[in-house]
């Protein structure tokens, strides 16, 4: 034997165990993440691994769609499990110590208890985000946004990502304005023909979040053909008597207010929020126009038009929740929104021909709105059976809306060529009542081996019935009725509808595929000369969604989807509206709805200071309504819808959330895409196509403890219109909050520092008689700055509601809870059903 040989074996195997003692065995801990009242999982909500030595985060990351997470590769030591979700309390796992001992931990079904409306810490705080991003679905936490305090829904709405409002204040998702928008998850009369007037009257405050859905499934509501803005209202319910008052003062003479009342307990929850705001705005505008007449003569149109808006509105809420049982649970709220809007308009025109000043032309408008009310009643039931998951909820709503405003009309006529002077004088008596009843039910049943069964049914009943009665001042003082300007118009419309979805998951790779089926039933009358039209049509709109998790930190999503966009109101009446001299005004009563196939492949990987979600997009639209100008003559164009064949949106979205450091945390939204519309012959329209992209960042700093600070910043390049193209814009808005107290806080923001936020188009008609080019600017309102003061009151999670080491009734787990990390990390949490 070569003894020489063996002792070299066993000096290397003893060399070899010493350095494997050296190297260190790293511990590891997951679990999984459910909703405590419905066992749902609860995707991409945040997970935190605090070191009990120095409080200081050690590793961090978001649950996957199935709610698991994992932490690995982690060093000996003792250490705290702090896991958040937005709109849930905070669940804390202590005694976590890593050693040879034990060093895998395995915390599987970890319920958390959703706090609905709970009032949020504003402060910015390390880990703390304004917004909660998935796959499919993005959270806005609305009273993390500095820069909206003391500002209205729309203020709020224009910061969130892929989310854009325009110079009339109506929304656009991803670049399309075809967006359906929501209330608590449901429709409502609040979402009207005058959303955007509807939007400007209510208070940021009143807002709990705002959800966004880009390519909704099965489940949802079909309408809309970018997808789904879902506003949130706060409904303010913890534990005992809580509550919290709110005052803001602006800039032009605008006011906020908002106080919110909350009592809960075992068996019941009451809750009411009243909010007040006053606001004035003030925007201007210019188009000028360039066309030839019928001699080749140059016709050189310039319009100027200023407007100044004052908006006093009053938000209540209030509602109450029976819990009949552990499992079942009966609920009521109402919700009413009053509001008044004066208006006031100023403007010129000039025309010349051939160089010569031929028409000058003053109009002066002054509108009062008066009595203008939304009343929103809403009564809901869930039930949770004995399996994990099964749930029947119900909803029956009701919701009712009325407008009312008089418009006074001056106009002066001073003509040179030939010459003459004129004066027209009009009044109009205008006014609106709709009407929304919602019925829905949804069921949803789990099932072995990772599979689940959903399906529901909704119908809904609208109706918008609009005048408009003009008169004409002859002589003295004396209004005769104008048949020619006045009009009735009346829209009705049920949707019928009924889903399924089913899912499976194998392994890491998941399915979902669904069927919603609707038929839908619409009639319209221009009351004045019995005019009718009826649309009746059933469509199935499909959905499939396929995920991978390729890891712990990332996952994969296709998705299709079809869904729809019906035309309503204005866009239908066959009316002409002449009350612009200049720029005619006329609904399409034979416009069909358009149809839309949207494809989205979703990409998001998180890490510790880092999540980023990507997604490529593609939608067709056939039937692709559009609003068109047709020149009348050299000075009057008509504004009118039209559908046209096809309209292709293909792009990339990005948003990234990165923590920075302990005090310093962006979020930042980019959004390209191509846009190809397809001409029509008939009605003069050559294709257009152009690429377009709009990007916002938002900064959010601590440099100190009680101070936080909020920067945001917006672009929007130059896009293709049906006939023109729209001109970049861009803005920046700034806030500070300070804490004076745990309970009361002072803030302040800028909207539009800069002031350069102006909407701008370039329109070139080269068809037709009157072929002409035209340049506008407008303005949606001026520079505003507000303060804000904020006091809370009540019962925390902290003052003896829970106790440390107590086990909670609700979730059977020994949890601590923490009110400073109430906030979640990514994902829905105490979400509404659609």
């Amino acid at each position: 034997m070569n003894f020489k040989y063996v002792l070299s074996l066993l000096l290397f195997i003893s060399v070899t165990n010493i350095f494997a003692q050296q190297v260190p065995v790293k511990g590891s801990v997951s679990g999984k993440l459910i909703d405590g009242a419905t066992n749902q999982p609860l995707e991409f909500a945040t997970v935190s691994l605090i070191k009990k030595s120095d409080n200081l985060p050690a590793k961090s990351i978001q649950t996957d769609l199935q709610g698991n997470f994992k932490l690995d590769n982690i060093a000996d030591g003792f250490y705290l499990l702090r896991a958040t979700y937005v709109g849930y309390g905070t669940v804390t796992k202590d005694s976590i110590a890593i050693s040879p001992k034990k060093r895998v931990y395995v915390f599987s079904n970890l319920k958390l208890k959703a706090i609905k409306g709970v009032l949020k810490e504003v402060a910015i705080k390390a880990q703390r985000s304004t917004i909660q991003i998935g796959i499919d679905k993005k959270v806005f936490s609305v009273d993390q946004s500095l820069v909206s305090q003391g500002g209205s829904a729309t203020d709020l709405l224009s910061n969130v990502p892929s989310v854009q409002v325009d110079v009339d204040g109506n929304l656009n998702l991803r670049g399309s304005s075809n967006v359906r928008v929501l209330i608590n998850g449901k429709p409502s009369a609040l979402t009207g023909s005058n959303m955007a007037d509807i939007l400007q009257s209510i208070p940021a405050s009143s807002i709990e979040n705002i959800e966004v859905i880009t390519n909704p499934s099965s489940k949802y509501d079909a309408e809309g053909q970018s997808g789904i803005i879902n506003i949130v209202l706060k409904k303010n319910a913890r534990l005992g008597l809580n509550g919290s008052l709110s005052g803001s003062i602006g800039y032009q003479h605008t006011y906020n207010g908002s106080a919110n009342l909350a009592y809960q307990t075992k068996s019941v929850n009451l809750y009411a929020n009243y909010s007040y705001r006053k606001a004035h705005r003030e925007g201007d505008g210019y188009t000028n126009r360039t066309s030839v007449d019928a001699f080749n003569n140059p016709v050189l149109q310039n319009q100027i038009a200023n407007q100044a808006f004052d908006f006093n509105a009053h938000n209540i809420r209030a509602g109450v929740d029976f819990n009949l049982d552990d499992k079942t649970t009966l609920s009521f709220n109402a919700n009413a929104n009053l509001r008044n809007r004066n208006r006031a308009q100023f403007g010129n025109t000039t025309v010349d021909s051939a160089h010569i000043l031929t028409r000058y032309t003053q109009q002066n408008t002054t509108s009062y709105s008066h009595g203008n009310s939304n009343y929103d009643f809403n009564s809901d039931f869930e039930h949770r059976y004995k399996k994990q998951g099964e749930v029947l909820t119900a909803n029956v709503g009701y919701s009712i809306g009325r407008e009312a405003a008089v418009d006074s009309q001056l106009i002066h006529y001073n003509n040179y060529v030939p010459p003459y002077t004129s004066i027209h004088r009009q009044f109009n008596d205008n006014g609106q009542k709709s009407y929304n009843v919602n019925l829905q039910a949804d069921f949803s049943l789990p099932m072995s081996q990772g599979r689940k069964l959903e399906a529901g049914y909704r119908s809904t009943f609208a109706q918008n019935d609009n005048r408009n009665d003009v008169y004409d001042l002859l002589t003295g003082n004396t209004y005769v009725p104008d048949a020619n300007q006045t009009n009735h118009f009346l829209y009705q419309e049920q949707i019928h509808a009924i889903y399924t979805n089913y899912q499976q998951q194998f392994g890491k790779f998941g399915i979902q595929g669904g069927l919603r089926l609707e038929d839908a039933r619409i009639r319209t009358l221009l009351r004045d000369n019995g005019e009718r039209h009826s649309q009746d049509y059933f469509r199935i709109y499909p959905s499939l969604f396929l995920s991978d998790k390729l890891s712990d930190n990332q996952t994969l999503q296709l998705s299709y989807t079809r869904r729809v966009s019906r035309p309503r109101d204005r866009q239908i009446s066959p009316f002409l509206d002449k009350s612009d001299p200049y720029n005619y005004q006329q609904g399409n009563p034979d416009l069909k709805p358009e149809d839309t196939h949207s494809f989205e492949f979703s990409y998001i990987n998180y890490w510790k200071t880092l999540t980023l979600t990507s997604s490529l997009y593609y939608r067709l639209t056939n039937d692709d309504i559009q609003q068109i100008r047709t020149p009348l003559s050299t000075s009057v164009t008509r504004l009118h819808f039209e559908n046209i064949a096809t309209a292709q949106n293909s792009g990339f979205e990005l948003i990234a959330r990165i923590n920075a450091t302990q005090t310093i945390d962006l979020t930042a939204n980019v959004n390209a895409y191509y846009r190809n519309l397809q001409g029509n012959a008939d009605l003069g329209l050559p294709s257009s196509s152009g690429f377009a992209w709009n990007a916002n960042l938002t900064a959010n700093l601590k440099p100190v403890k009680k101070l936080g600070m909020q920067l945001r910043g917006d672009y929007q390049a130059p896009q293709v219109i049906t006939q023109g193209h729209q001109r970049a814009m861009a803005g920046l808005d700034g806030g500070l909050r300070y804490d004076l107290t745990k309970a009361l806080n002072i803030s302040g923001n800028v909207r539009d520092i800069f002031n350069t936020r102006k909407f701008g188009s370039i329109i070139d008609n080269t068809t037709g008689l009157y072929p002409y080019h035209s340049e506008s600017q407008r303005r949606f309102a001026s520079r505003t700055y507000t303060f804000t003061l904020s006091y809370r009151f009540g019962s925390t999670p902290d003052d003896g509601s829970r106790k440390k080491g107590k086990k909670d009734k609700n979730n059977g787990n020994q949890d601590d809870m923490n009110p400073d990390d109430q906030s979640g990390g990514g994902g829905v949490g105490g979400g509404n059903k659609l």
